[in-house]
């Protein structure tokens, strides 16, 4: 880092010598005027690996071209290879009890909710259940009528939230990506044809990216 700061500055002082500007020139009339006309420092002769442009500079840090298409060929991977297939899921007709458990033993924000199919018809997330968790700390004129029925639910279905934001199984790592970060998910269920085939998370994606940039360094 502390070779990169000093080329750029190099650079900068190298640029700034060639007169790219007027610069003071008022203080120099004025100090030839006195009779102390200043003399420009002497520019060393040779700048060691110093580049004549800073296009030529940047390049010196950029990765060759055969490198940036190992590594963006990692963009348009599908999903398929990445994600979980077995999912910790919670069924439709489970009790609010195991829901909660689920919560307490896993480290997940969200869990998909499944019907006898396998079909994905919900999910249930950490906002949720401390919503109904926290209920009765809040004030009944605070109650809305979706939290209502949460409170008096007794099944999963009764308090998941439905039609959840899903991926497709042959979407790309950068579909997954840009999903993720529009809707600040964690974590997004992947389906094919109506029924849950597996999650997708940030952490997967993490994962990937930095095997793909240490094989390009090492390779």
């Amino acid at each position: 880092m502390e070779l990169f700061m000093g080329k750029i500055f190099s650079l900068t002082n190298n640029l700034a010598g060639r007169n790219f500007s007027q610069g003071n020139s008022y203080e120099e009339e004025e100090e030839k005027e006195n009779g102390n006309e200043r003399h420009p420092e002497k520019v060393p002769e040779r700048e060691e690996e110093l580049s004549d442009t800073f296009e030529e500079f940047l390049e010196d840090f950029m990765p060759s071209e055969k490198e940036g298409e190992r590594f963006e060929s990692c963009l348009w991977m599908t999903i398929e290879d990445l994600m979980t297939r077995n999912v910790v899921t919670i069924k439709e007709n489970a009790p609010l009890e195991e829901v909660f458990s689920l919560f307490g033993k896993f480290p997940y924000h969200t869990f998909p909710v499944v019907n006898a199919n396998n079909e994905l018809v919900g999910i249930i997330d950490l906002d949720v259940v401390l919503e109904i968790l926290l209920l009765c700390l809040v004030p009944r004129s605070k109650h809305t009528p979706l939290t209502a029925i949460r409170s008096l639910g007794g099944k999963a279905r009764d308090i998941m939230i439905t039609h959840p934001v899903t991926i497709s199984l042959d979407a790309t790592l950068k579909d997954a990506s840009d999903l993720m970060m529009k809707h600040r998910f964690d974590r997004v269920c992947v389906s094919n044809n109506g029924k849950l085939a597996g999650i997708i998370s940030k952490k997967d994606l993490v994962k990937e990216i930095c095997r793909r940039r240490k094989k390009v360094s090492l390779g």
